[in-house]
């Protein structure tokens, strides 16, 4: 490992640690769990950093190995309930744990919501609205293509207007 690598993987840290650090959270839900975590998120950057092409940005990169490392971290601790896995309200980017607590009953309502959704489009809505990254940035996260990025995005807005609706919180009127 040369110094540069571990400069470049310093940079990273410093830059994006506490948005990788709330992407976990949302994940798995457990705030020390995601600190360690994203710990294990640089430490596999650190190791892989030589093998980085600049295909996608460092970030989108930062983001698919954090979401590997939760997605593991998940089918180890529970490998028959992985799919029923919750999210916890976490408003936008600018959101910290902290914050959490003071979410009001609106955004609780629509993260109720969203773990009732399949995983694969709970992913996408995080990534794509909540997190606001680009159909091609999304589509690199999760090593989909573009097309299915954005069917997924649609099917799973779909489906949970209906799980919001189903459950009284939205009318038929609202779209989103």
């Amino acid at each position: 490992m040369n110094s540069q690598a571990e400069m470049q993987v310093q940079l990273l840290y410093e830059e994006y640690h506490q948005e990788i650090f709330r992407y976990i959270f949302m994940m798995i839900g457990e705030r020390q769990q995601a600190k360690d975590l994203m710990q294990e998120t640089y430490v596999k950057a650190l190791l892989n950093i030589e093998d980085f092409r600049g295909e996608a940005s460092p970030k989108t990169w930062l983001y698919h190995i954090a979401r590997n490392v939760a997605i593991d971290y998940q089918r180890r601790k529970k490998p028959a309930t992985y799919y029923l896995d919750h999210l916890l309200p976490i408003k936008s980017n600018q959101a910290t744990p902290e914050e959490v607590t003071v979410l009001g009953e609106d955004v609780e309502q629509l993260y109720a919501a969203l773990s009732r959704i399949k995983k694969g489009y709970r992913d996408v809505i995080i990534l794509r609205k909540i997190r606001e990254f680009s159909v091609m940035e999304t589509a690199t996260i999760l090593g989909w293509k573009e097309s299915r990025v954005k069917t997924t995005l649609h099917r799973g807005l779909d489906a949970l207007r209906k799980e919001m609706k189903k459950e009284g919180y939205i009318s038929e009127a609202v779209r989103f």
